[in-house]
């Protein structure tokens, strides 16, 4: 894994899938390069979508080779969507990526064949993804870690449900399950860790609420 932060990282010239890979950013400068270098040689492109950091996450992701925009936060399902219809994205195969995520060797090369040669009929993959914190793997998270998602579609064919807490794609069409894994291995501390949980409590909350009051409009 790279940690020169002085060299830069072209997209290689090898061939890969007419695939971008979208990332949204905050403060992820600990994340970023770990991130895009698991992708690098299987897209064609690389979007970061950045709400304002004020570490260095915007240049080492620059540097790397990745296209960066600039979008003021509200929730992790508008700001996908906003990615997916202001990113100009154009290829043929869309994927969503958190910046503490990495892409092992086996997925990585499952996505490669797969999408280059997918049928007609599919329109998505469904990834396997664990949660790695502390040094330990978390294997019992209540259906979280290890987790089925569906994070490869085609363009054009999924968008984020407008939802606070547990957003998930939705896809018109029909997916397959990739071998490989997406690895959430965050570097923060436990006192981060805590307090990313209570933010998400509370956004469980507004959706909580949402069920009993509708003061906001699911896409279904």
């Amino acid at each position: 894994m790279p940690n020169d932060r002085g060299a830069k990282y072209p997209l290689t010239d090898i061939a890969c899938p007419d695939l971008t890979v979208v990332i949204l950013t905050f403060n992820e400068s600990l994340h970023i390069e770990r991130c895009i270098s698991s992708v690098q040689d299987l897209a064609s492109e690389i979007v970061v979508v950045d709400s304002g950091s004020t570490d260095e996450t915007r240049e080492i992701a620059t540097r790397m080779g990745a296209r960066t925009l600039r979008h003021a936060w509200l929730n992790y399902a508008s700001q996908l969507n906003w990615a997916l219809e202001h990113g100009d994205i154009n290829t043929t195969w869309v994927m969503r990526l958190d910046a503490d995520e990495v892409v092992d060797t086996t997925l990585n090369a499952a996505l490669r064949r797969v999408l280059l040669t997918a049928e007609g009929d599919i329109s998505g993959f469904e990834v396997r993804r664990y949660m790695v914190f502390l040094g330990q793997t978390i294997r019992h998270g209540g259906g979280v870690s290890p987790g089925r998602v569906l994070r490869v579609w085609r363009n054009g064919c999924a968008v984020c449900e407008n939802r606070w807490m547990d957003e998930h794609m939705l896809l018109m069409g029909r997916s397959q399950l990739l071998e490989g894994a997406l690895v959430d291995h965050n570097l923060n501390s436990l006192t981060w860790w805590i307090q990313k949980h209570n933010v998400y409590a509370s956004r469980e909350a507004v959706d909580l609420l949402n069920v009993q009051f509708g003061f906001l409009q699911y896409r279904s």
